[in-house]
């Protein structure tokens, strides 16, 4: 891709690679670096041949169609507009999605720079949990000895595990592609070292489920349909190694099983998001259409919340994504974020074989995210989310398939 200004372009690749490597370690980095992509990217021109890469991804126009009901909800919202000024800042990483996706989807070399960019943050991020195992470390955020428990660095450990995640594909991906066998082994223990610290060393449940869809998703994408009984098989002897192994995991899973048989609280995890669907789903059905409009959430919830302990509890967000869009934005936002699922799925479908098992798999992750958290909404979940999707989404397709593109194009 060529742009009019040669070092504007420049400019907008180095701020793209800034904040792939800051969104690992530092919320103010990365915006500060997001901020001058931004700029780089509106003042270097040639707009139309920019739009042509990003629409040639199958993502970008449910993520402008999103963003789009997320301004008209503004018209009709029962929140002020401060609020309304606040979710539009928050969702900014829809749009940012799609700069991105326009600056990386033709240039490898760009997209390779952001991947290694990453990499290196997020290693260090994975180096700096095991060193917490002995040492109290003046930059983690967690304190915590000894193996097990939380030992998250720089974000809390449910954006960590994300992160992990992906780090973890990443050195899957790159081990099977090595043609050299201490390379192979290097990425290899990379992988399995991300594997173990989202299972041993952090302590968030959707931690535990997303590695486990994605290590799922990764190898049922490689395997072919007729071998996935054996797959299906390793997966779930790794995974119940990995249960038996972590002092963390069947305490919390049993913790949470507790929960879902009591009378929910507001101090426990599982509880509140139970409350959370309840009443979200009550506010949805009063307006399933268009919804209580952008940033309205939040005063609704209080209104039907039945103590003020829950209003403060649930007030913030209601610990589900796609819950939260029905509740502000009713049916069109519903399908909306669901067809940036699918479209992603479909992105990822035309891609070569392992880039595409990177793809699902990640895809998977921020499914699980969405479903058990506010992950687009929250700031360091929806960057780490947001630009995981647009690093794996960015891939090359298949030969065919990118003849059927230009064709559709």
């Amino acid at each position: 891709m060529q742009y009019p200004h040669v070092f504007l372009r420049s400019a907008a690749v180095f701020s793209a690679i800034a904040a792939f490597f800051s969104i690992p370690w530092t919320l103010a980095g990365a915006n500060i670096s997001l901020l001058c992509l931004v700029l780089a990217w509106l003042l270097a021109g040639d707009w139309r041949q920019r739009w042509d890469a990003a629409r040639g991804n199958a993502v970008s126009l449910p993520l402008l169609v999103l963003y789009a009901i997320i301004l008209l909800g503004a018209v009709y919202t029962t929140a002020p507009w401060r609020v309304v000024l606040d979710h539009w800042l928050k969702y900014d990483k829809l749009l940012l999605m799609v700069i991105a996706i326009s600056l990386l989807a033709q240039d490898e070399k760009t997209r390779e720079r952001c991947w290694t960019a990453f990499t290196i943050a997020a290693l260090f991020t994975l180096a700096s949990s095991y060193l917490s195992i002995w040492w109290r470390l003046p930059w983690s955020r967690a304190q915590t000895l000894g193996w097990g428990g939380d030992h998250s660095v720089f974000k809390d450990y449910i954006t960590q595990s994300v992160l992990m995640a992906l780090l973890m594909l990443r050195g899957l991906y790159l081990a099977l592609r090595a043609n050299v066998a201490w390379q192979r082994g290097a990425w290899l223990a990379v992988a399995a070292l991300a594997f173990v610290c989202n299972t041993q060393l952090l302590y968030g449940r959707t931690g535990y489920v997303a590695t486990a869809v994605a290590v799922l998703a990764f190898v049922l994408a490689l395997v072919p349909v007729r071998r996935w009984w054996m797959a299906l098989a390793l997966v779930a002897v790794l995974l119940a190694g990995a249960v038996l192994l972590s002092p963390t995991i069947v305490p919390r899973v049993a913790l949470g099983l507790k929960e879902l048989g009591e009378v929910p609280e507001t101090t426990t995890s599982i509880g509140p998001r139970l409350y959370f669907l309840h009443y979200g789903l009550d506010l949805f059905w009063q307006k399933p259409w268009l919804g209580w409009g952008t940033g309205a959430y939040h005063g609704e919830f209080c209104r039907i919340a039945t103590t003020p302990e829950w209003c403060a509890a649930g007030s913030f967000h209601p610990h589900n994504q796609f819950l939260f869009f029905m509740i502000e934005h009713g049916i069109p936002g519903l399908l909306a974020f669901a067809a940036v699922f699918a479209a992603a799925l479909w992105q990822a479908a035309r891609m070569e074989r392992l880039d595409r098992a990177v793809a699902f798999a990640f895809v998977g992750v921020a499914c699980v995210g969405s479903l058990t958290h506010s992950g687009i909404w929250l700031a360091n979940e929806g960057l780490a989310y947001s630009f995981g999707l647009v690093l794996v989404l960015t891939a090359p397709l298949r030969p065919c398939a990118k003849a059927q593109a230009g064709v559709l194009a």
